[in-house]
């Protein structure tokens, strides 16, 4: 986690004092098609707590010798220092435990200077990146084809490059007009700042709730997804590997070097809270395109090797007792799942047919959906013995992680005498595995006489 030390920060820091906020009401929401992960940055592996929360994904630097009951994020060392055989003989130490880990994310913050903790440790460089990107994507579904490589979650740097920093959204046209195939997902940090997470991105505003200047806020994300769109990636997912809000330490750490640029960004923690909640459903609701979010962090507070009590990144943490943990654990979730898994919605479909009406033609979709990270491919058939056998539009096909398609059915003439005529539509589906077929039972009543009731077109008044 980098200072961010803005090109703005001096007007933030006159014009914005920070202000105790309570806990807002956050409205509930989820998406039809689960795409979320629920994630923690974690320093010791509380699985207990995390599953307490009702997380599902934890992001470590460690590979876990045996199966974790959650799923991993392992993050990989990649820096200006790092050769492509430096990379992947840390990769095969990881590698030898690969089962256990089901994403791997590929450097930190790499368009900042940074230092050995975190960023390029050296002038930010998108090609050399991009080489050692690529060396670990090859490396890693060598081995581990159903593996989720995500790239360096980039930091928030505004719209300034120079020898210290490339501007994050220079940063990922650039790498995915050169290297964009070596990812599964893009990794970016979206922090709060001082702005709530529903806060419009790229808005200066004198309210710090509301200021996203230069996308420093939650929503910036969009426009990192916007780019991934316009530059070839729009199918992939945009994975938010830290983000969070800083709250208020004792107030003897405010001098410490650790927060300098960083006091404006401040919260309260029941604003904390807040935000964190409304963030995952946020990104339920209006973000089909994000995939694991993990929260920076659950307990930095506890790691062994911070010795200051005022480093600022304990004060990131979601400590126990606190109103985060307490919003987070309420938190309605709606997780993906890791693999792929095709479902549908329909389970029936029927038509009402007049006998005097026909000859008629019959059509129907039938919605197909992935509610998982990992592609799924489908073989449509039709039940031939059947007494309604449809004609079904690409019967095959493919879905990507939690994508989203239809089949078509069309009876192009139909003529039947009175009664009811049944069909069968079953999709067999395959991810990783063979998954269980799905479904829909098809009727036609031919009936008599169909009676239809028309309402009344009305129109608001103005």
């Amino acid at each position: 986690m980098p200072k961010y030390t803005l090109t703005t920060c001096w007007r933030l820091i006159v014009l914005f004092s920070i202000v105790a906020l309570t806990l807002s009401i956050v409205p509930a929401a989820q998406s039809t098609v689960p795409h979320l992960g629920y994630g923690f940055n974690v320093a010791e592996w509380d699985i207990p707590r995390l599953q307490t929360m009702g997380f599902n994904w934890i992001k470590v630097f460690d590979a876990p010798t045996s199966p974790l009951p959650v799923s991993v994020l392992v993050r990989v060392d990649a820096t200006a220092q790092t050769s492509v055989n430096d990379l992947l003989t840390d990769l095969d130490l990881k590698l030898a435990y690969k089962a256990n880990i089901q994403a791997w994310e590929i450097g930190n913050e790499v368009n900042i200077r940074g230092n050995a903790d975190y960023g390029w440790n050296g002038t930010p460089d998108v090609a050399a990146y991009q080489t050692l990107l690529c060396a670990a994507y090859a490396r890693i579904k060598s081995q581990s084809p159903n593996a989720i490589v995500v790239s360096a979650g980039l930091a928030p740097a505004g719209r300034l490059t120079n020898n210290d920093q490339i501007d994050e959204r220079e940063f990922i046209q650039q790498l995915l007009d050169s290297g964009g195939a070596c990812l599964d997902a893009v990794g970016f940090h979206p922090y709060g700042y001082s702005a709530d997470y529903d806060a419009a991105p790229d808005e200066l505003s004198l309210d710090p709730t509301q200021n996203c200047d230069q996308g420093f806020c939650f929503r910036g994300a969009e426009k990192i997804y916007e780019l991934m769109q316009a530059h070839g990636a729009g199918d992939k997912k945009l994975w938010a590997t830290e983000f969070g809000w800083i709250t208020q330490p004792p107030d003897h750490c405010l001098g410490d070097g650790s927060w300098d640029g960083r006091h404006w960004q401040i919260v309260s923690n029941d604003k904390q809270a807040s935000n964190l909640a409304g963030a995952f459903q946020y990104a339920d609701a209006h973000w089909p395109w994000m995939g694991a979010m993990f929260v920076f962090n659950l307990n930095y507070y506890v790691a062994p090797w911070y010795t200051n009590e005022c480093e600022q990144a304990l004060w990131y943490g979601v400590r126990a007792g606190s109103p985060a943990e307490s919003a987070l654990t309420g938190l309605i979730k709606n997780p993906a799942n890791t693999l792929g898994r095709l479902r549908t919605s329909t389970t029936a479909i029927r038509w009402l047919v007049d006998v005097d009406e026909q000859p008629v033609s019959l059509s129907a979709n039938v919605d197909l959906v992935n509610w998982g990270w990992s592609t799924v491919v489908y073989t449509a058939t039709i039940d031939a013995a059947a007494g309604l056998v449809p004609i079904v539009i690409s019967p095959t096909g493919s879905l990507s992680a939690t994508g989203l398609s239809y089949l078509n059915l069309t009876v192009p003439v139909f003529t039947r005498t009175l009664g009811m005529y049944t069909g069968t539509l079953t999709v067999n589906w395959f991810g990783v595995s063979a998954g269980n077929p799905r479904k829909v039972a098809l009727q036609v009543d031919v009936v008599p006489q169909v009676y239809r009731t028309y309402l009344p077109l009305t129109a608001a008044s103005p």
